[in-house]
């Protein structure tokens, strides 16, 4: 039995919860050949989208990668109190993901517009209000997460920085895991970094590594990897690298994953593959050495595809003996 199909086969008696800030996706795909000339500047034109799709996006992301998996996946998140909440709640449903989306009446769901041209990635519109969370919602968010965590393997705190996490929220959440012994993988930006100390894996890329730590240098890994250690006050840290592999450091020890060389089409959500797959690794029993080659593996199949993406096992599977 080869590894990855140990891994697929953990998968389908795991139960992975992820909490964070959810998002809709939404890509319109326009085309040179069907557009026309603007009857208002007669040096644009107009386009039709002649394709347009809605998905998971943030959080969302991570538990729709999870549970293309095979993975018995939840989800807690915050949504507006508008018809795009709805839409959230069935792309929950379509994707298999058990979701519990508490209403934030002073915030919109969080939307991303990207625009395709021929193809290629033009621009994106989002429609968000970011502020933080209100203590009555915290406590309500602790509560639900309660509720959620009976029989979880694994916990995944995946932060966008849209409101979800403030430093109440992420503590009470990391007590509950470590007096569990249940695992916390997070992806966090910069603006929170050091709200999640004690989580079990800090997973930041190396965009925001240079943000928390500025002069973090990955060819001089020890001495980068121990101080952004300090200051995220994690067990271990990944420092993904696109590309280049994946920095990690457990244990007071630097060590490099290497990458897999591939042509990338499309680096939207690809994030949220590693995180998701870089914690299934960990559920199925892998050293983080070892997750973070599954989940670079992982990341090296999404990037190839266009917009935000999720894995299949026969994909996996298939790649893995090509």
């Amino acid at each position: 039995m080869t590894l990855i199909q140990q891994i697929l086969d953990r998968a389908r008696n795991s139960r992975i919860l992820v909490a964070g800030d959810i998002m809709i996706d939404v890509y319109d795909f326009c085309y040179t050949a069907h557009s026309r000339p603007s009857p208002e500047l007669p040096d644009k034109k107009v386009y039709t989208a002649h394709r347009s799709a809605k998905m998971l996006g943030g959080a969302g992301n991570v538990a729709a990668n999870l549970s293309s998996l095979g993975v018995e996946t939840s989800l807690l998140a915050i949504c507006g109190d508008d018809g795009n909440a709805l839409e959230a709640r069935r792309l929950c449903e379509s994707a298999g993901i058990r979701s519990t989306l508490l209403t934030d009446a002073s915030r919109p769901t969080t939307i991303k517009t990207r625009l395709y041209i021929d193809d290629h990635y033009l621009l994106r519109r989002d429609d968000e209000l970011a502020h933080k969370v209100s203590g009555e919602l915290s406590d309500a968010i602790i509560r639900s997460f309660v509720s959620a965590l009976d029989h979880v393997d694994a916990v995944i705190l995946s932060d966008y920085n849209k409101g979800f996490f403030v430093k109440e929220v992420a503590q009470a959440i990391i007590a509950l895991c470590r007096n569990r012994s249940i695992p916390v993988v997070v992806d966090l930006k910069p603006a929170n970094a050091t709200i999640f100390s004690g989580a079990t894996v800090v997973a930041p890329n190396l965009k925001e590594a240079r943000e928390i730590c500025p002069g973090f240098d990955s060819h001089q890994a020890e001495s980068s990897l121990k101080i952004i250690h300090n200051i995220l006050g994690a067990e271990k840290v990944v420092v993904t690298l696109s590309s280049e592999g994946m920095l990690i450091y457990e244990e007071g020890k630097p060590s490099h994953v290497l990458g897999r060389k591939v042509t990338a089409i499309d680096s939207c959500g690809c994030g949220d593959t590693v995180r998701a797959c870089l914690t299934l690794g960990l559920v199925a029993g892998l050293s983080l050495a070892e997750a973070a080659d599954f989940a670079n593996y992982a990341a090296s199949l999404a990037v190839q595809k266009l917009g935000t993406a999720t894995l299949t096992p026969d994909e996996l599977r298939k790649e893995s003996v090509s």
